[in-house]
């Protein structure tokens, strides 16, 4: 392995790679990012700043501080629910990076299996649909999942307006979900009492009320790195 290739490159602590022996904490890193739906090119960390005047400091600040206790966070099976009327500024980007940073708390002793998903909920609800006529991959992947795996990404939450069907196989999901106490993150840009009108009544009451609820509000993030 090159390790000038390697996107762990920065963060790995280990000073050279050994093109013979391959590198352990990648492989097993690259698994775990492989199952729950991570492209590489999003799996190394990324600078996330606030905005120059301080909007969203105190949001950045509760989901580092989510972050530096993501194990706790997970096996409590606690919720968040990262919202924004405004898209581009953090939402998603802070979702993963508390995936990843969950992953690099649990790859030395985890088994090759998949333990957290990232889920588009537009793709996710277009791949249900999609599966009615002809098998589909990327459900058949999240559906032998979904239920079992430690921390779930719904990505987009409440942005497609979807079927009875579809809303009630999400909803069917996401309680079954809770109810085994599993965790889950949720970005989306609505605001939490308006789910209910847009996903159903029950589903969005159920997200709202068990998450806790972070509302973006600034802009591009360039400025104040909060690392």
């Amino acid at each position: 392995m090159n390790e000038n290739n390697c996107w762990l490159r920065d963060e790995c602590k280990q000073l050279h790679c050994n093109d013979a022996n391959g590198c352990m904490i990648k492989y097993k890193l690259d698994y775990l990012f492989d199952e729950a739906g991570i492209p590489v090119n999003k799996r190394s960390k990324q600078s996330l700043f606030a905005d120059a005047d301080g909007t969203d400091k105190v949001e950045f600040q509760k989901l580092a501080t989510i972050q530096n206790n993501i194990v706790d966070f997970v096996n409590k099976g606690n919720n968040v629910y990262i919202y924004s009327v405004q898209a581009g500024n953090g939402k998603t980007s802070w979702a993963i990076r508390l995936l990843q940073a969950y992953f690099k708390k649990i790859w030395l002793t985890s088994k090759l299996e998949c333990r957290a998903l990232f889920i588009n909920v537009p793709s996710f609800l277009l791949a249900l649909k999609a599966n009615i006529n002809e098998p589909n991959e990327y459900y058949k992947h999240i559906n032998e999942n979904v239920l079992n795996c430690d921390l779930v990404i719904w990505d987009d939450i409440g942005n497609k307006v979807g079927t009875e069907f579809e809303i009630s196989h999400l909803l069917s999901i996401i309680d079954t979900r809770m109810n085994m106490g599993k965790s889950n993150i949720y970005t989306s840009n609505i605001l939490p009492e308006q789910l209910g009108s847009l996903l159903d009544i029950r589903l969005g009451s159920r997200i709202a009320n068990a998450s806790d609820c972070i509302q973006f509000k600034g802009g591009d993030k360039r400025y104040l790195d909060l690392e």
